[in-house]
């Protein structure tokens, strides 16, 4: 197979939710790729896929997008607070204070989650079973 770069004139489309966007580019990342599109070539051709439906995932998914909202929020105070912050009233500065503690009680709530609701037993023997086929 000749992977030259030069050689690439076919366009593959994919549409993504806004989750699994920022998964793909975190373990693009991870795996030292700058190139996003490398990195879906490289693990649509060598990579192996394993889909595994873990149970109480809908729960985590949830979790994770009430966070992503708060995060959001925060971050609109933080632009408007950077572009006419002169004078910060107590009012204001609750607010940020209070969505931030939002956000780090959203992060312990989706560990308590993870630990509770997760069932890694299929996990789990899915990496056994991986392991034992590469020994």
């Amino acid at each position: 197979m000749n992977n030259k770069t030069n050689n690439r004139t076919k366009l593959i489309k994919a549409r993504v939710t806004e989750d699994e966007q920022i998964l793909v580019k975190t373990k693009a990342k991870y795996y030292g790729y700058k190139n996003l599109s490398k990195y879906l070539i490289d693990a649509a051709i060598y990579e192996k896929v394993t889909y595994v439906d873990l149970d109480n995932h809908q729960l985590l998914y949830d979790a994770y997008a009430q966070n992503t909202k708060e995060l959001k929020k925060i971050t609109k105070e933080i632009r408007h607070i950077s572009k006419y912050a002169t004078d910060l009233d107590n009012t204001t500065i609750q607010n940020i204070t209070s969505l931030m503690f939002t956000i780090l009680r959203n992060q312990k709530d989706m560990l308590k989650l993870i630990d509770e609701k997760l069932n890694l037993k299929v996990w789990q023997e899915i990496n056994r079973n991986k392991q034992g086929m590469e020994k």
